[in-house]
């Protein structure tokens, strides 16, 4: 409710004092958290995205129709098969389907995991001996992070940040990070390294759970978030 209430404070001040990078993090974490209202949210995000965009001068972010391959020194191969699949149940979450306003309890899995060498889950590549950097695909602007997760916490994503494609309209997620290494509010560029993939989360925490990058890009319709399959992006 602290959340809550911080963010609505945050929306009734003047627009020119407001910090968009602050207001979608607060946002984002309340979404996270479900300490707001699916239909508020919905109502918040437009006003929320378009101060976002605002912050992005065109001249800041290159387009680019091939990506960065998100795991430095993977490829395709490494990505689990069949991954993008966002209207399914999943895990332990009673919904069927993703819904980025469904917070936390999220259903569905609109995303690829890519898998690292990593048999005795030390998060270190069991040939180079050394974390794996996660990569910004594309020019990005880091949204928010989040570096908190401990053990027993039920954050599914774990360490994770959020960030913004602004020529297409595309929120970026990486999730069960190690360590975060971009900060919010900085233009991270296509390759830069975004964090280390990592153990973090309610469930990549497990032995039964495979060492991965969680990724997965949402396309901005208004007030909607629409799961994006990238495939053909990563070729």
């Amino acid at each position: 409710m602290i959340a809550l209430l911080c963010l609505a404070a945050m929306l009734v001040v003047p627009p020119a004092s407001l910090d968009p990078i602050q207001i979608w993090g607060a946002f984002e974490r309340d979404v996270r958290d479900q300490r707001i209202e699916k239909t508020e949210a919905k109502a918040l995000f437009p006003q929320i995205y378009g101060q976002l965009k605002e912050l992005c001068r065109p001249d800041d972010f290159k387009e680019s129709g091939r990506w960065v391959f998100p795991v430095q020194g993977y490829t395709l191969r490494d990505v689990g098969k069949g991954g993008f699949r966002p209207y399914i149940r999943y895990g332990l979450s009673p919904i069927k389907g993703y819904n980025f306003y469904d917070g936390n309890r999220h259903g569905g899995h609109p995303a690829y995991d890519i898998f690292i060498r990593d048999k005795n889950m030390d998060c270190l590549d069991d040939r180079t001996h050394k974390a794996v950097n996660v990569l910004a695909p594309v020019d990005l602007l880091v949204l928010s992070t989040y570096e908190e997760w401990h053990k027993g916490s039920e954050i599914r994503g774990g360490n994770y940040v959020w960030a913004l494609d602004p020529i297409h309209d595309r929120i970026f997620y990486f999730a069960h990070l190690l360590k975060v290494e971009a900060q919010a509010g900085s233009v991270c560029r296509a390759g830069d390294v975004i964090g280390t993939v990592g153990r973090t989360g309610a469930s990549a925490a497990s032995t039964r759970s495979p060492t991965h990058l969680h990724f997965m890009v949402l396309s901005v319709k208004r007030d909607e978030l629409a799961s994006f399959d990238y495939w053909g992006f990563l070729r």
